[in-house]
């Protein structure tokens, strides 16, 4: 019954019939040790849990075999290492051929990274290594602008590769979303990525289907990560996805990317401002214990004045310690004023910019709704009443916050009537509002229209 096979077997001779005959490619041997135990395809593939066509392409050596599938046909054989042992090789010879290219784009991790445990979860549990699915995992981190979701992404991609994941290489291109006018156009992606890959200038499509496809061509059979940072929208990573199972995709956005999910399977992996444990324990790692201890209840004060977001919250911690503070306490008194704490900066990346990529790549209306909001009293948004402030119809109210909630400007509640909005966003609502508005006929008697229009129960505002 058991067969034998090397421990490494080379590509001209991966094993030996069970019988005692010559060589044998994986599928002769595979068919071989189906018929000896009396096996039918779709007895075997019910038995190892792959498709019965997948099983017949691999016996006609018409597929490559994975090494999942291999263990499985171990398993279910008595084989005992045989199958695993002639995949592993076949595997290892494949990536040593000429011409292949191993890519390995990933940015480096952060050091200091806080948080995220069940979010990293999730992914793993999204993105885990399926042999025997036939579609590629997608997965969307979306939020806020300075949420961490870059950080995010690449800490997952580094410890899924440290975890022996997609040991043919990984990518990452930056789509420069949310701005769709700024975006990076995916003909031009599609040729960096192909370069990346291997592909010569001499070979590269002019079209962006056929660019497409041959992108999709090369990573067939490979287990590949890639990653779409600070994607505008659906149709820019439309033409970027692989097309076939072994690979995988995480994208960041600011947008939630409607229309993706009709194309591909996508989970979303949403973030907010970290709980203010973590918040707490990344300012202490950057600004070192010492200086957290000299003053605790600054370190609070000061995560809270950052609104407890991530890109806050390290541009802080690096003011601390360029600045050599002994403690918290300047900068959490000094970001007592909300304009303060938009002017957070450290060497060319200012908190309040990245702000504005997010609100340059709102329409005329929607821009106005933004504005409005950041004046509006009280924390929580209501449709009604920012309808009949703003000076619209309800229906109209909801389609614009709808859409500043899909751009993660805003954040629904449960209920579906109710918003709220992160304090630094709010600050720079209002001061976006100060500077275009001023004291317009719209904008002056908001108080008094807003108070008019609805005072909400305090019942009615719990979510």
């Amino acid at each position: 019954m058991h067969g034998t096979a090397a421990t490494r077997p080379g590509l001209s001779e991966p094993g030996c019939l069970p019988d005692g005959g010559g060589p044998a490619t994986f599928g002769q041997l595979l068919r071989a040790h189906r018929e000896q135990r009396g096996l039918s395809l779709a007895q075997l593939a019910a038995q190892v849990h792959f498709n019965r066509g997948h099983i017949s392409k691999v016996e006609t050596d018409k597929r490559t075999p994975s090494v999942a599938f291999a263990e499985a046909c171990d398993r279910v054989l008595n084989a005992g290492d045989t199958f695993t042992a002639i995949a592993t090789a076949l595997e290892a010879a494949a990536r040593h051929q000429p011409g292949w290219v191993h890519p390995a784009q990933l940015p480096s991790a952060k050091r200091h990274f806080a948080g995220r445990r069940d979010c990293l979860n999730q992914l793993t549990l999204r993105l885990g290594d399926d042999d025997q699915s036939l579609a590629v995992p997608v997965a969307v981190i979306n939020g806020p602008p300075g949420v961490g979701k870059t950080a995010l992404a690449v800490q997952w991609a580094h410890q899924a590769v440290s975890d022996g994941r997609f040991a043919d290489g990984q990518l990452f291109v930056n789509l420069e979303g949310p701005e769709p006018e700024t975006a990076a156009d995916p003909f031009e992606v599609l040729e960096d990525l192909l370069r990346a890959v291997g592909v010569p200038s001499e070979h590269m499509p002019a079209d962006l289907s056929q660019r497409a496809a041959t992108f999709r061509s090369y990573l067939h059979g490979r287990k590949i990560l890639l990653v779409l940072d600070n994607a505008a929208d659906a149709q820019q990573i439309h033409h970027l996805l692989p097309g076939s199972g072994g690979c995988a995709v995480v994208v960041t956005s600011r947008s939630r990317l409607p229309g993706l999910l009709s194309r591909v399977d996508t989970v979303t992996v949403p973030l907010t401002e970290l709980c203010r444990p973590e918040a707490a324990t990344l300012l202490r790692s950057m600004i070192g214990d010492a200086c957290a201890d000299a003053d605790p209840s600054a370190v609070t004060v000061l995560a809270e004045r950052c609104g407890r977001l991530p890109l806050a919250l390290v541009l802080a911690a690096e003011h601390i310690v360029s600045c050599q503070h002994r403690s918290a306490g300047p900068l959490a008194t000094e970001l007592k004023l909300e304009g303060a704490r938009l002017d957070l900066a450290e060497g060319d990346v200012v908190l309040r910019n990245t702000f504005d990529t997010s609100y340059r790549a709102l329409d005329e209306q929607s821009a106005r709704m933004f504005r409005l909001l950041g004046v509006l009293p009280g924390q929580v948004i209501d449709a009604a009443a920012t309808a009949a402030t703003a000076g619209v119809s309800q229906d109209e109210a909801v389609r614009l916050l709808r859409g500043l909630a899909s751009a993660h400007l805003i954040r629904r509640q449960e209920d579906e009537r109710h918003y709220l909005m992160h304090d630094l966003l709010r600050a720079y609502a209002a001061d976006l509002s100060r500077q275009l508005d001023g004291d317009s006929a719209e904008t002056k008697p908001v108080h008094q229209r807003a108070d008019r229009a609805l005072a909400p129960q305090p019942s009615a505002l719990v979510a």
